[in-house]
């Protein structure tokens, strides 16, 4: 395959549409389908252009990725009635973005090569601020020569690949990492309000937890810059961590794994979206914990 200088997008909201502008700074071609008017606009004013469907997202380009919210959303642009898989693919490629249900992935691949597409698994890592800067981390699945490919593209909007095999594991792995990291947010929360109560500020608290095997990439590093600065702008939403970590709650139980913590987490993020918080960053946790404990004690 000759090296990709044309990408369409299906989703240029805050992840899609940053991977997009960082592509269009980098000379590559993209054209975007959004539902939403505003994020197209958006795509225009950085120098891209739009698509009326899915499907026209991907005509005249080599590689189309898709940053859609939810399975539903994914079903929707690749297999609906202007689904890319509408238009034969002759060998283009298709890369998924979203995190789902790695079950839907093994389906979706099928779907693709029915279809006559080539998919590429490639789930993302960190937070959206990091997209907007460059330094994503790509969790990568496929067959060799699709890697190859996309790689190149990779490289120009993140720092990190791991390649992780084949389609479907990627997302597996995706799937372990926002489990750890969704429910890390809970403890986090309510280990920083826990000492608050006792009289020890948040500070305190941080610096033995940081310098312990007690701690997490939230107590070292996103709280402190989020939360505990007074910035709620969604790195990363409390509405799609709450949708990661029932995807992993739903993964275990239909396997038979003992699922002891995801359930626990899955209340606290419940919690947040019953307060108004759904589009604040996951480290409004902090916050709720707080806003509950004030109740309890009245």
């Amino acid at each position: 395959m000759t090296a990709i200088k044309g990408v369409g997008f299906v989703g240029v909201g805050l992840m899609g549409g940053s991977f997009a502008r960082n592509l269009l700074k980098a000379g590559f071609e993209v054209r975007g389908f959004d539902p939403s008017p505003a994020a197209g606009e958006a795509l225009v004013e950085a120098g891209g252009k739009t698509a009326a469907t899915p499907r026209a997202a991907g005509e005249g380009v080599q590689l189309v990725i898709v940053m859609a919210p939810d399975t539903p959303h994914i079903e929707a642009s690749l297999n609906g009635e202007d689904g890319l898989f509408s238009d034969p693919g002759d060998g283009r490629i298709v890369m998924v973005m979203s995190t789902i249900d790695p079950g839907a992935v093994d389906r979706f691949a099928a779907d693709a090569k029915s279809a006559g597409w080539r998919y590429v698994d490639c789930p993302v890592g960190r937070t959206g601020d990091d997209a907007r800067a460059g330094n994503s981390m790509f969790m990568l699945g496929g067959a060799a020569e699709d890697k190859s490919a996309v790689t190149p593209v990779l490289e120009t909007i993140g720092t990190s690949i791991v390649d992780c095999g084949e389609v479907g594991h990627a997302m597996t792995v995706k799937i372990v990492n926002n489990f750890m990291s969704t429910a890390g947010a809970v403890i986090t929360a309510e280990a920083l309000r826990l000492a608050e109560s006792r009289g020890v500020s948040a500070d305190v608290a941080l610096s033995v937890v940081n310098g312990t095997i007690a701690t997490n990439g939230h107590a070292k590093v996103h709280f402190p810059n989020k939360v505990l600065q007074g910035d709620l702008r969604p790195g990363f939403a409390v509405k799609h961590a709450r949708k990661d970590i029932d995807i992993a709650r739903t993964v275990m139980e239909r396997d038979g794994f003992p699922c002891f913590v995801a359930p626990g987490a899955l209340a606290a993020y419940d919690a947040a979206i019953d307060a108004g918080r759904a589009d604040d960053d996951w480290s409004v946790l902090y916050e709720v914990v707080e806003e509950i404990w004030k109740k309890a004690k009245k």
